[in-house]
């Protein structure tokens, strides 16, 4: 192997190693103090860096969260009532989302009670960055809310919605065929991405085509994350001479 890919390699598992050492000292100290003070549970079950770790903090708050669960960085998910809150399987959450299951805005007001709904995110919906799902909704399997929307009623399975109050904007399919007609156009845009929180199986695989069609798109290994991990790919990258 040549010098320089050695010493990319090097570099980048250097990082790698000091950052898993790190990692299990770092998680020791957070669960003690997690289990200290209910204040810290709730702030590292948004903020802290390993999302494993996110989800097992929601649940010992009470949120019900299915298997293969994505929940980003920042996730509010309803520190009065998180039992109302249920999350199933293959559910993805991004950054800065707000899911709320009670109201009591008017209790805050005049002597009228607090009300809790439910609210259910089901199998394969996912919710993007900055949406706010109000009490009370139900998101269907397969829908989705796209980035900044505030969700106030129900949504349909395979239903995509957007905006404030948020509404149906397409259903799944549509969307499906769209990317995969803009991937002939600018297939430089898109990137080859494994995702171990993919449902294996959905109402929409027959529709998924570009694989058969050939289009080349790029491979995951083409992103760069910033940091020293970058060294351990720009090694493995081929070179013009191979």
């Amino acid at each position: 192997m040549e010098r320089k890919k050695l010493i990319l390699l090097a570099k980048g598992y250097a990082f790698l190693i000091r950052n898993k050492i790190a990692w299990m000292i770092i998680n020791r100290i957070l669960d003690v103090f997690a289990w200290l003070d209910i204040r810290i549970l709730a702030l590292l079950s948004m903020w802290h860096p390993d999302m494993k770790y996110r989800l097992k903090y929601l649940r010992k708050r009470g949120v019900s969260i299915g298997e293969n669960v994505h929940i980003d960085y920042g996730v509010y998910i309803e520190f009065t009532t998180p039992k109302a809150i249920i999350i199933e399987d293959y559910v993805g959450i991004g950054y800065g989302a707000n899911i709320i299951s009670h109201d009591a805005g008017l209790n805050a007001i005049v002597d009228i009670p607090m009300r809790v709904t439910p609210v259910r995110l089901c199998y394969g919906s996912k919710i993007g960055s900055y949406v706010t799902i109000l009490p009370g909704v139900t998101m269907g399997r397969f829908s989705a809310a796209l980035a900044g929307s505030v969700v106030t009623k129900d949504v349909p399975e395979g239903t995509v919605v957007a905006g404030n109050p948020a509404k149906p904007i397409g259903k799944v399919e549509d969307f499906i065929q769209g990317w995969q007609a803009d991937m002939k156009v600018r297939p430089e845009f898109y990137y080859d991405h494994p995702n171990e929180n993919r449902p294996p199986s959905t109402p929409y695989d027959h529709l998924v085509t570009w694989r058969k069609e050939g289009i080349k798109i790029q491979p995951a290994t083409k992103l760069r994350t910033g940091t020293p991990f970058d060294y351990i790919l720009d090694a493995k990258e081929p070179s013009s001479k191979e």
